[in-house]
């Protein structure tokens, strides 16, 4: 009776050192998952970050074209007045320039 208990004691003990092993290795488990977890979340900021970055460049750049597109037309205007005023001017053949008498040249301030 005696080697009967010793071997129920001893599969009982057997049995509870691989239950402690289960737990052991399903808690590395759980570990490694929190690990992942907070890898994950910390790529997920940076991408946040990131996406946040690329959309106040985005409106750093419109906001830059629409100053140049701004600049240009007002460039057009000073070109096509430029050119108006430099087709007053005549040139007779033996290269003399005529500016009209009716009209002065015009100052910086009235090209701008």
């Amino acid at each position: 009776m005696v080697s009967i208990v010793a071997v129920t004691v001893e599969e009982q003990a057997n049995a509870t050192k691989e239950i402690a092993d289960n737990v052991s290795q399903a808690s590395q488990g759980i570990q490694e998952v929190n690990e992942n977890v907070a890898q994950a979340s910390s790529v997920t900021r940076e991408v946040a970050a990131d996406i946040a970055e690329v959309g106040q460049s985005s409106n750093e750049i419109n906001t830059s074209s629409t100053q140049v597109n701004t600049s240009a037309g007002e460039l057009s205007e000073l070109g096509e007045k430029l050119t108006g005023i430099v087709n007053q001017f005549k040139v007779y053949k033996q290269g003399c320039l005529s500016i009209p008498k009716q009209r002065q040249a015009p100052t910086v301030s009235q090209l701008t």
